[in-house]
């Protein structure tokens, strides 16, 4: 695993998998400050699905998450805890009409190229903070294309809703939000002049201490509030289970939602 820049705006398509170049941006900016303080920065990329060839499918799909360094921004490279390559397929890269060895060869892509400068502690911390954070735009990407809309006017309901679009990609219909991370490298979506204040806090920090012990957890099978729910890997072991709305940290189920526009992981 290396911590090098990316080659091409999107190096790999999301649904033939194969490496080569994205068209150009026709909307947007090139160079991402991070600004004072904080460590990683970058961009949360989404095909709305109706781009040409290897762009067009029939969902919108989160293509992945990429820290802006070298020459796309100030983002420091912070390498994993531990650069095993994933093992499963994450829920917001599943696919029915794509092989399950395509998309594992996809993930491993985007961790070896991405996640390699994430800050992120394994390459489950990666994808379960990648899918968390898309969960919400993607949603109503899809609303939006449902409604018969393109890359311009979908992009235009995410601002209208709050989310920081940093980028526009007209020819391949992808749309990038901006996002950062502390050097904890938990990342949020959040507008590059507010990066500071969500994400600020300095350079890379040594190991974290040991977690602090849990809250006590909610009756079987629920989510109550104040109390960790039922283990969970991804949002759909807690659907069905009651009081239950999403997995959080990919390790409990939770009754809380995430705020509208700051989708912390």
């Amino acid at each position: 695993m290396s911590c090098a820049p990316r080659a091409s705006w999107a190096p790999l398509a999301l649904v033939l998998l194969h490496l080569g170049e994205a068209g150009p941006v026709t909307g947007g900016k090139d160079y991402m400050e991070c600004g004072s303080g904080v460590t990683l920065c970058g961009l949360l990329t989404m095909e709305t699905g109706r781009g040409p060839g290897a762009y067009h499918h029939k969902d919108v799909h989160v293509h992945g998450l990429w820290p802006e360094v070298g020459n796309y921004g100030s983002s420091k490279c912070i390498p994993p805890q531990s650069s095993a390559e994933p093992t499963k397929i994450f829920s917001c890269y599943q696919q029915d009409e794509v092989s399950q060895d395509d998309l594992l060869n996809f993930e491993r892509h985007e961790w070896d190229k991405h996640g390699a400068c994430s800050g992120a502690k394994d390459a489950e911390d990666f994808f379960t903070q990648v899918c968390s954070l898309a969960e919400a735009p993607v949603k109503l990407m899809e609303d939006s294309r449902s409604a018969g809309k393109y890359v311009k006017d979908i992009a235009e309901d995410l601002k209208k809703a709050g989310y920081p679009v940093w980028q526009v990609d007209e020819v391949d219909r992808q749309v990038s939000l901006s996002v950062c991370a502390g050097a904890d490298g938990r990342w949020v979506i959040a507008e590059v002049s507010d990066f500071p204040s969500r994400c600020g806090g300095g350079g890379p920090s040594p190991p974290s201490p040991p977690s602090p012990t849990p809250p006590s957890p909610s009756p079987a099978g629920t989510c109550v509030p104040g109390k960790h729910g039922p283990r969970c890997h991804e949002d759909s072991d807690c659907e069905g289970l009651d009081g239950c709305v999403r997995c959080a940290h990919g390790r409990f189920c939770t009754d809380i939602r995430p705020p509208s526009g700051e989708l912390v992981v």
